[in-house]
């Protein structure tokens, strides 16, 4: 379960580190000719052509719509799978004026029921996938965003251990000392990571990541160290020649942002640091509602978070 979050992480890690490291991309789009990309979804013919950092479904008529129309915002919806659900969803949105990114993490457990009618495990966010595939996910949280959002990403979780041990380990603060054991697990899950400042390898980040029953808050807590270990990982990845870390990572790849579109941000992705990733939680409050305990989103949070992104005021 907790494992296919490791899709998310190595996803942000490609477009937060990769994607943003725009002479290693270079390289290895117009010269290493041996790279192999996992799957790339073809363009579809009928679709309305648009910019690579824009949506073709959205309504560009909106406050924010005609904010996005002035500013080259470049939002990608990053998804982790358990089976026929989402375990982790993350949006990363990158500015790419100012550059600086941001990454909105959604529980789970948010509530976006599509009928009043279903069980109501189906009105969890984590269901719609199943229902109507990534490209529904991706429509029904431009919806809840209120922002273009067409691009995804996922990844294998396999490539989490391998590029972890490329770039020689993770640096994290673990908050308190790490204890759970699962032998029922598939495979059987013991972790035991000591408290303090750690230099995490694959195996030992793969079990960091898999944690959640330590927080008093239980999945906002693990969003939180989510996102300071891959802020950790994009500052120590940035640091180094990242051209056999990209090819390494590609391989895992499934998304619908072509090649031609990494090389679009060329220009605009220079000087980009890892000190400028901002961390956020889907604005919302865990409620109990139909015999479940849900994520209940707070339109007016979500609109003041979105309205930020694009400069706009809320008054």
């Amino acid at each position: 379960m907790v494992k296919h979050f490791l899709k998310v992480f190595i996803a942000s890690l490609i477009l937060i580190i990769f994607i943003l490291s725009v002479t290693a991309l270079g390289y290895i789009l117009l010269i290493d000719k041996d790279i192999v990309i996992g799957s790339i979804s073809p363009i579809d013919e009928n679709t309305k052509k648009t910019e690579f950092y824009e949506s073709s479904t959205f309504d560009y008529g909106t406050p924010v719509g005609k904010a996005a129309s002035n500013i080259k915002r470049f939002n990608v919806l990053l998804v982790g799978l358990e089976n026929y659900r989402t375990d982790t969803i993350m949006v990363v949105s990158y500015n790419l004026n100012d550059k600086i990114a941001d990454i909105i993490s959604v529980p789970r457990d948010t509530y976006l029921p599509r009928s009043a009618d279903v069980n109501p495990e189906f009105k969890k966010i984590n269901a719609i996938y199943g229902e109507e595939g990534i490209e529904g996910l991706t429509i029904r949280l431009q919806e809840l965003l209120g922002m273009p959002l067409e691009k995804y990403i996922a990844i294998d979780y396999e490539g989490v251990v391998a590029c972890v041990n490329l770039i020689g380990g993770v640096e994290v603060n673990v908050p308190f000392h790490m204890q759970y054991t699962d032998p029922y697990d598939d495979p059987p899950l013991y972790i035991d990571i000591p408290e303090g400042l750690q230099l995490l390898n694959g195996e030992q980040s793969l079990k960091f990541l898999r944690y959640r029953s330590g927080y008093s808050n239980q999945d906002l807590g693990r969003i939180e160290a989510q996102q300071k270990f891959i802020k950790s990982a994009a500052k120590k990845a940035l640091g180094l020649q990242l051209p056999a870390l990209i090819k390494e990572a590609y391989s895992y790849i499934e998304t619908n942002i072509q090649a031609s579109d990494l090389l679009n941000l060329a220009s605009d992705l220079v000087g980009f640091s890892a000190e400028n990733i901002n961390g956020h939680t889907l604005p919302g409050m865990e409620t109990p509602l139909e015999g479940l305990s849900f994520y209940i989103p707070d339109e007016e949070g979500i609109k003041n978070l979105i309205y930020s992104l694009y400069n706009l005021s809320t008054e």
